[in-house]
């Protein structure tokens, strides 16, 4: 199904609805979007669009209606099949190297369910998500995986996947970073 402004609109209402119940976790989202908003000039409308309503959905999974598996990247990604977006289920499904926690949760197989894209568009959305923080504050991937490695604690299953993910993530920020100098994106504001 395509995406145009409309649909946008109808996906922020959608997951304003289901995530505002849970406090943090739609303040990071409303910030992931603005700043997929914000870099979405470095992209043709497509994959901008593309883009942003993933940042929309990325975390749609934590919603407790939409809890399947309880891996959120898969639960969200069943929702958004379900809606006609294939695209975007695959993006939220993978989003921010989440193989890496699949596997440690063996759901590597249901994970393949969804093709991984590997575009400068999954690139972003890691770095949309990777680069705000739980309460929507810009970080640096540093403080982002600092902050995420206390509040699950060093031995906790998403705190050993962002281990391992870390040098993929931190190519797919570097590399979002590269192409917005490219396309002379100017830095967000804080």
């Amino acid at each position: 199904m395509p995406l145009d402004e409309s649909s946008i609109n109808q996906i922020a209402i959608q997951a304003k609805q289901l995530l505002e119940p849970l406090g943090n976790r739609w303040l990071h989202v409303q910030a992931v979007a603005e700043k997929a908003r914000h870099i979405c000039v470095a992209f043709d409308l497509d994959d901008g669009l593309h883009l942003l309503a993933a940042a929309y959905l990325h975390d749609i999974g934590y919603a407790p209606v939409l809890k399947k598996t309880g891996f959120h990247p898969l639960d969200g990604a069943y929702y958004i099949r379900t809606l006609g977006y294939e695209r975007l289920a695959s993006l939220v499904a993978h989003h921010s190297e989440a193989r890496f926690e699949a596997r440690l949760r063996g759901l590597e197989l249901l994970l393949g369910e969804f093709i991984r894209e590997r575009s400068a568009v999954a690139d972003a959305l890691t770095y949309c998500d990777l680069t705000t923080s739980p309460m929507g504050n810009p970080v640096s991937l540093k403080e982002r995986a600092t902050e995420v490695f206390v509040r699950y604690g060093e031995e906790n299953i998403v705190s050993q996947a962002l281990r391992q993910a870390l040098p993929y993530v931190s190519l797919a920020i570097a590399r979002t970073q590269r192409r917005l100098r490219l396309r002379g994106v100017p830095p967000e504001t804080s």
